[in-house]
């Protein structure tokens, strides 16, 4: 087969619009992730506890008991009312949450403090349903949902990769190079994907999530930015027909 510098002008235009249109998608999907999963250990930037998090959980604390910090500062609670409000929904949260000891002791300390604000354009977590649903411990992404998005990625990603491996077949690289770039983003996202699920049973196996991102779609990229690089800028060889051996 022709190597890329050989091919025919719209060959290259073919090969250069996949490469574009996949590669901002790619770049699109890295920075959605990014977005997505930094900060939900309440620090900026994305840290192996925000993986962490994201597939595991924080099951120190429920949702409410995390925020509840913030959202007393925000309502501006006196200082000395503050232990009294986070006692009252340890206790609500640690006895079942259930309506009588909501409707005792913590709605009249969420109507003095909160509700100024969550019944302007905000949720009114006043309401026992509401307030419930963010009572509950933080288990991470539901197996449901990574389920769905193992489909969907595995699918996409797969095609895209084998085309992307295959274009790559065809510069002016060695044969490990090329073994590289087409065999690791494959093997790479497997083990991503494996990551999530051992990660949602023990924290311990995050790295796995963090070794898969790093080897999956960015050698892709890479891949496809060398191919780019010699479809227009490496000069043809004399013999534009002539095949290169995948020879070190």
């Amino acid at each position: 087969m022709k190597l890329l510098p050989d091919l025919p002008v719209i060959e290259k235009l073919l090969y250069t619009g996949f490469i574009f249109l996949v590669g901002l998608g790619l770049l699109s999907a890295e920075a959605y992730t990014y977005f997505t999963i930094q900060g939900v250990d309440g620090k900026p930037g994305i840290s192996m506890q925000d993986l962490v998090v994201h597939y595991y959980g924080n099951r120190s604390s429920s949702k409410l008991q995390s925020m509840l910090p913030t959202m007393m500062s925000m309502a501006q609670v006196p200082a000395q009312e503050k232990p009294k409000m986070v006692a009252a929904v340890n206790h609500w949260i640690a006895n079942g949450e259930s309506r009588s000891d909501y409707e005792k002791n913590v709605r009249p300390l969420i109507n003095a403090s909160c509700l100024k604000c969550h019944t302007i354009g905000m949720p009114n977590i006043g309401t026992f349903d509401l307030l419930k649903t963010q009572a509950k411990v933080d288990m991470g992404m539901p197996y449901s949902a990574m389920l769905m998005n193992g489909m969907i990625h595995l699918t996409t990603l797969g095609v895209i990769f084998l085309l992307a491996g295959w274009i790559f077949l065809r510069t002016r690289s060695s044969k490990g190079v090329k073994i590289f770039f087409v065999a690791i983003p494959f093997l790479a996202f497997f083990i991503d994907f494996a990551g999530w699920f051992l990660t949602k049973q023990s924290p311990d196996f995050v790295w796995l999530v963090l070794i898969g991102g790093i080897f999956s779609c960015p050698v892709v990229l890479l891949g496809m930015a060398i191919s780019l690089y010699q479809i227009w800028l490496l000069k043809g060889s004399e013999h534009g027909d002539r095949t290169q051996p995948l020879t070190p």
